[in-house]
């Protein structure tokens, strides 16, 4: 549909018509002319269970059958209390609670409330601030933008920095920030939080965030093995609070129940969203641990800590309870984990074969592909040549749904695309999404005339 005969304020189409979608089915998506797509990012890496799960949607049903919505001042829910029992069972050990919001923003907006309330009820109401990473992603709240790292994201609304929050760089070994090589650099990507908790001082920091496989904006960055131990020994040393943001890598995306079950070590918060509901509603989850808990449990006034009118929403709390009863049924976390090996191999191979290639890189159905100009030096393309919009668009002409951003080590220059289908993906349609992808490339190169070079 064209913009000028739409009345819906579409933020990100300005000046483009938009595709119409009418229906989805496992894996794939089909518009209004009736052409298929393979949805390589399952709805931005939302969609779990794949469109059209009958259970799911009776599930739903029966619920605004029963009771569409009641507010959390006066009553809680059964599919509220039956989720969060699920919720915890699959959290890391000690992780006992759980508040369920509407989406990841709002999840890492009370995640930050959350942690400022932590301190003060502690006597620490210095402690505001929160240290990010750059090349991340974290909502669209005014707290949220602030702890953003993504230069996509700044850049375009610059007087959000209001809070002004640090950053501290990506653990990006592919494109180092500090030209070292693991394990000889020792750590150094976690080991600048403690840097710069020292020069902004201890008191003023409240928490670190940070995706346990950095998403969108880094398209699946995997930290090196000993990172997050650091960062628990770090956090613990300063007595601030460490915040996994898992609004993608969290419910099974990366093959096990949180992304930061890669590591030994156990967050304070954890916020995710995504894969809770498979998109069927809109859900997210705050989940705490009891060293927190227990410091609210203790308070001796009411907290003015609110989780939105729609937390606990008894319609989605249904969904989610649906999806994630559908996903234990059919082990699709374990099957995550099967299937993301094999797309995985596969797009090794096609780096094998594809010089534009540089990095091929995540856990479980969560795999990054960076590209490269030059692939001994890891020399990126230039911004300038917008290589990861060229790839979305061709791709969406091949009937692949793609996503992507930009920006490498330090600085803007560089390409990359994320892949997260739904778990549900068979290795027919994995080499089906590879053969797209292929195409897509050969494609891009020919118009941006890299077929010399690469």
């Amino acid at each position: 549909m064209k913009t000028d005969q739409s009345h819906v304020f579409n933020t990100t189409r300005w000046h483009n018509t938009c595709l119409m979608a009418e229906s989805g089915k496992g894996i794939y998506v089909y518009d209004s002319e009736g052409k298929t797509y393979l949805d390589a990012i399952g709805g931005t890496h939302v969609i779990s269970i794949g469109h059209g799960v009958t259970e799911v949607a009776d599930a739903m049903a029966e619920q605004a059958r029963q009771l569409c919505f009641i507010h959390k001042a006066q009553f809680t829910s059964e599919p509220q209390e039956k989720l969060a029992n699920v919720v915890t069972t699959m959290a890391p050990e000690g992780m006992d609670r759980v508040g369920f919001v509407t989406s990841g923003s709002t999840a890492n907006e009370m995640a930050f409330q959350i942690a400022l309330y932590y301190h003060k009820l502690r006597g620490k109401a210095s402690k505001y601030k929160i240290i990010s990473r750059w090349h991340s992603y974290h909502g669209h709240t005014i707290a949220t933008l602030a702890m953003t790292g993504s230069r996509f994201v700044r850049e375009s609304l610059s007087p959000f920095d209001l809070l002004n929050f640090p950053h501290i760089q990506a653990p990006h070994c592919y494109q180092c920030p500090y030209k070292l090589t693991y394990p000889s650099c020792e750590l150094t990507c976690a080991n600048e939080l403690a840097r710069i908790i020292e020069q902004e001082g201890a008191d003023t920091i409240a928490a670190f965030v940070a995706e346990p496989i950095i998403g969108g904006a880094g398209s699946a960055i995997v930290p090196p093995p000993g990172y997050y131990e650091k960062v628990r020994e770090i956090c613990d040393f300063y007595d601030i609070l460490w915040i996994s943001e898992e609004v993608i890598t969290g419910f099974g995306r990366t093959g096990k129940n949180f992304g930061v079950d890669h590591w030994a070590a156990i967050p304070d918060i954890i916020t995710a969203t995504k894969a809770l509901s498979s998109g069927y509603a809109p859900i997210g989850a705050v989940i705490v641990h009891q060293r927190v808990r227990e410091v609210f449990d203790n308070a001796t006034k009411n907290i003015p800590l609110s989780l939105f009118t729609y937390a606990g929403h008894p319609i989605s709390c249904a969904a989610a309870l649906a999806v994630q009863n559908y996903m234990a049924k059919h082990n699709l976390i374990e099957r995550c984990a099967v299937m993301g090996k094999y797309l995985k191999h596969q797009l090794e191979k096609l780096a094998e074969r594809e010089p534009i290639i540089g990095d091929v890189r995540g856990e479980g159905l969560l795999i990054g592909i960076e590209f490269v100009k030059n692939r001994d030096n890891h020399q990126p393309f230039s911004r300038s040549l917008g290589i990861t919009e060229k790839i979305m668009q061709v791709g969406l002409e091949n009937g692949l749904i793609l996503r992507g951003r930009f920006g490498t080590g330090v600085g803007v220059d560089g390409d990359h695309i994320l892949i997260s289908p739904p778990f549900i993906i068979t290795e027919s349609q994995c080499d089906e999404l590879v053969e797209k992808l292929e195409l897509t490339f050969k494609q891009v190169k020919q118009s941006l005339k890299l077929v010399e070079v690469c």
